[in-house]
């Protein structure tokens, strides 16, 4: 049998008894999901978070009830987990960790996109003092990069393939590819959180 061609909810019904190859094409499927969720942040640790969404998604694989679809389930649990690892990670103890940033957002008007992690000991004045930091940050990214880098980081962001990226900006894939590579590479040296 296949089972790459059967579907999300056969391969958790196999996964729950026992099959660790379902398990395994359920994990390859949402690979680039998990990943896509990570994006979303500038953090020191991407591996720790990629862990926590691989985390939540074998979550998901052992608590779908099958009411819902696999797919919605699973971004819930993959996200709800990068989130509660970063508040984990957001204590003073933790200090170092706790310098990320939400990279989903931004150009184009796709601000209801932005995931903002709020910690509910903070007051009024520690929320504006956050968004003061955050509005700074996003200026600091615009000096940083080119307008070509800035722009092809906005489309990154609201998650478009390298090939459309090119196809908008009128630039190759590879092109593409070399641009993000420099910008988190300057974004990595240059932002001090």
């Amino acid at each position: 049998m296949d089972l790459n061609s059967l579907s999300d909810e056969q391969l958790i019904n196999l996964a729950k008894n026992g099959d660790n190859k379902a398990s395994g094409v359920i994990v390859k499927r949402y690979d680039n999901l998990i990943k896509k969720i990570v994006r979303k942040y500038i953090y020191a640790g991407n591996d720790d978070l990629y862990q926590a969404g691989a985390l939540g998604l074998c979550s998901a694989i052992n608590n779908f009830d099958g009411v819902s679809i696999f797919e919605n389930f699973a971004y819930i649990c993959i996200n709800n987990s990068i989130r509660s690892e970063l508040r984990k990670n957001s204590t003073k103890k933790n200090q170092p960790l706790t310098d990320y940033v939400p990279l989903s957002g931004y150009g184009d008007g796709d601000s209801d996109k932005t995931v903002v992690l709020v910690d509910s000991s903070m007051g009024p004045e520690d929320v504006c003092l956050d968004n003061e930091r955050k509005s700074e940050i996003e200026k600091n990214i615009e000096k940083i990069l080119s307008e070509l880098e800035y722009n092809i980081f906005a489309l990154f962001l609201q998650d478009y393939s390298y090939t459309e990226i090119g196809a908008r900006l009128g630039k190759d894939e590879k092109s593409v590819d070399n641009a993000l590579q420099r910008i988190r590479k300057k974004l990595k040296q240059k932002l001090i959180f």
